[in-house]
């Protein structure tokens, strides 16, 4: 299985509109057709990154993004084990 890391950008875009960015992180590590790798690096990234107050203006945003980030945490976890 090939590992990938999502660049930041990836994520926030799969927030913000349901184009490539959200078909990328729905349909290939969800579904587990790829390894997810993550490090504490960089998931402080995500986390500073994601919590920016310029994204309060898209509606749900960060709860959908901390979502995800649990998401993405459980699916390295996964992938580990």
């Amino acid at each position: 299985m090939q590992k990938i890391v999502i660049d930041t950008n990836v994520i926030v875009s799969s927030l913000i509109q349901q184009g490539y960015p959200y078909k990328i992180i729905n349909e290939l590590f969800i579904e587990d057709r790829f390894q997810l790798c993550v490090s504490e690096v960089l998931m402080a990234e995500y986390y500073e990154v994601l919590s920016r107050p310029k994204f309060a203006k898209f509606h749900d945003f960060f709860t959908s993004a901390e979502a995800l980030l649990v998401d993405l945490v459980d699916i390295e976890n996964r992938a580990t084990k």
